[in-house]
């Protein structure tokens, strides 16, 4: 496409260029692209387009009218930022418009429903493409370095997508990418709310502000169908707003999407019929992903044939409640938990599971919503046996004053252990664990599938699982 294409209203201020693609980061501009210039501050755009231009941009548009610099051709495109949608649009030809698009939101639940899905449609041969900011190798799957790519780069894979022939696109929608506008355009068939609580409230500074940009991921589009998490105020408030949404529940027995028990045995049941859970499946917030995933499976499929799954088959992500046998009657678990409503759903599990001790890990990041510090350390304090502070990217807080904040919240601070140092604070819980009785678990929280520590101004290789293998 050319410049004058894309900005017809620009054709007679610059003369006309091919762009061969479009990008929002400097640092990704290749030879003939076309750099979008959004910085807030006047100096750091000009360094940024700076280095666009080494790089070979042909062309900058920027929303600051005073570095516009049409010999330079920097190009200053008044809105800027709301046109980015439409910008996008033109350029890709309207991807989203040509391939099934699932959007996934919420605050805990959306890889992990994401990937269910995709494992659903794997079985019945029908070929998908994933964006996950989890590192998988499996065929179809884009890694991306944000949850929510930016919305270029979103209809770059998207039309990556419809060259490989897949029928249907899988990604998560965070709520900083709702509120930056990186979804604008996007054309979703199929919505997903998995669960809300608290979290980012250092981005959005209060509850109340977090669930209205959630709550507008579904007033702002058109779904054919959406399943809708009513285990919280606001999946009660969004599914109230539409007839042809699904509800899905793990409390509630009257949703259209349940948790059922039969002779000690767990189903799904749905309006499509009843499918088995497998007996290693027993976490509570596990079932209900799930059973959202089927229940966006079944509302996507003409006639859903429950009799080609087999939930056996289905595995968790790496770094989500990943269970390592230490031996035959003692574990490990390793999940994401970095929010005090995931710390209690997989606290309560394992309490439910087990009946030996259970030792909780796990620390706060810094620079981040400082009000859950607390929180989380009275539901450690609530229902592990044993706890252990340590680190969890403090990035440029001081790890003491983190581990203060946490302690605020635990009333029996003699079961409370303090190791700042990741890597010795597992050392210590697996040696913990060893002189445990039978029937007991030790949960490592908040790093999940991540590889490395932020801590001031570096970046350390760490990474719970292979900490984990270097000590058994």
């Amino acid at each position: 496409m050319s410049l004058h294409d894309l900005l017809p209203e620009y054709s007679g201020k610059i003369n006309d260029f091919k762009i061969s693609s479009i990008s929002l980061d400097s640092q990704e501009i290749k030879k003939g692209d076309l750099y979008i210039s959004l910085a807030n501050d006047s100096n750091q755009q000009k360094k940024y387009n700076q280095e666009a231009l080494k790089k070979g941009a042909n062309c900058i548009l920027t929303n600051n009218k005073s570095i516009e610099n049409i010999e330079k051709k920097i190009i200053y495109v008044s809105e800027l930022k709301e046109k980015l949608g439409f910008l996008s649009n033109r350029f890709f030809e309207n991807p989203s418009k040509k391939i099934e698009v699932f959007g996934l939101t919420g605050t805990n639940g959306k890889s992990s429903v994401s990937y269910y899905l995709f494992q659903l449609f794997s079985q019945i041969k029908k070929d998908i493409g994933l964006i996950s900011s989890i590192k998988l190798k499996e065929s179809g799957i884009y890694n991306s370095k944000l949850t929510t790519p930016d919305v270029f780069t979103l209809n770059k894979i998207l039309s990556n997508f419809l060259l490989e022939k897949k029928k249907a696109a899988i990604f998560e929608v965070s709520s900083h990418g709702i509120d930056q506008e990186r979804i604008a355009g996007i054309d979703f068939d199929y919505g997903c709310f998995t669960s809300f609580s608290r979290d980012h409230l250092d981005y959005h500074s209060s509850i109340n502000k977090y669930a209205k940009v959630k709550e507008s991921f579904f007033l702002n589009n058109k779904f054919k169908g959406a399943v809708i998490n009513i285990d919280s105020k606001v999946g009660k408030k969004i599914f109230s707003n539409s007839h042809d949404f699904v509800s899905v529940s793990r409390k509630n027995k009257k949703s259209d999407i349940c948790i059922e028990k039969n002779k000690g045995k767990f189903f799904i049941k749905t309006p499509w019929g009843h499918v088995n859970l497998p007996d290693r499946i027993f976490a509570d917030h596990t079932m209900v992903n799930i059973a959202a995933a089927l229940g966006l499976f079944c509302l996507s499929s003409k006639k859903p044939n429950l009799n080609k799954l087999n939930l056996k088959k289905i595995y968790d992500l790496p770094g989500r409640f990943q269970k390592i046998n230490i031996d035959s009657n003692k574990y490990l678990y390793i999940d994401y938990a970095h929010t005090p409503e995931a710390l209690e759903n997989i606290l309560k599990s394992l309490k439910k599971k087990y009946h030996g001790s259970l030792i909780c890990l796990f620390g706060c990041g810094g620079g981040r919503d400082q009000g859950k510090r607390s929180l989380m350390g009275a539901i450690a304090d609530s229902f592990a046996d044993k706890i252990i502070l340590t680190n969890d990217n403090p990035r440029f807080e001081n790890p003491v004053v983190i581990i203060e904040d946490i302690l605020e919240g635990i009333k029996n601070q003699k079961k409370v252990e303090i190791i700042n140092d990741r890597t010795k604070a597992i050392k210590f819980g697996l040696k913990l664990l060893s002189k445990e009785k039978e029937g007991s678990v030790l949960l490592l929280a908040g790093k999940g599938h991540e590889s490395n520590q932020e801590i001031k101004n570096k970046t350390i290789e760490s990474n719970d699982y292979e900490i984990v293998r270097s000590f058994i």
